[in-house]
């Protein structure tokens, strides 16, 4: 018998305990992790469907860098959200970046036309109507 701080909480429980104590828990789930490899490929195995081998050899087939931009580390896993599939490796920000458009080429495409425009000084506003926004 152990006392009854030695189990974690879970709320999906008649008593809301853990079914297992804390350290038992914890060797069970390296154990798991264990099998299939290691933590890394344990997470990515769940989340992408790939192993860290696979990972690492996507990693070394784009020279270690960004899919996107081609100059920082790659280190995110991009995958299609509707299909779940994985399509290659991207650094933080361009990750970020698509994760923002929703992986909406329309809007991607809107955004850079609209940065495109506004470098070539085309949009420069105010547009009719409005009132000059402040500058400094």
């Amino acid at each position: 018998m152990k006392p009854v701080t030695d189990f974690g909480r879970n709320a999906s429980q008649p008593s809301g305990l853990a079914s297992y104590c804390k350290p038992c828990h914890n060797a069970r789930g390296k154990a798991s992790k264990e099998k299939v490899g290691g933590s890394r490929t344990y997470h990515l195995k769940r989340r992408y469907g790939i192993t860290a081998a696979e990972a690492d050899a996507m990693l070394a087939d784009q020279g270690g860098v960004c899919a996107i931009c081609r100059s920082a580390p790659a280190a995110h896993v991009d995958h299609d959200h509707a299909t779940g599939g994985v399509r290659e490796l991207l650094c933080f920000n361009c990750n970020g970046g698509l994760g923002q458009f929703k992986d909406d080429p329309a809007l991607l495409r809107a955004a850079a036309r609209y940065v495109e425009a506004h470098r070539a000084g085309q949009l420069a506003g105010p547009f009719p109507g409005q009132q000059r926004w402040p500058t400094g």
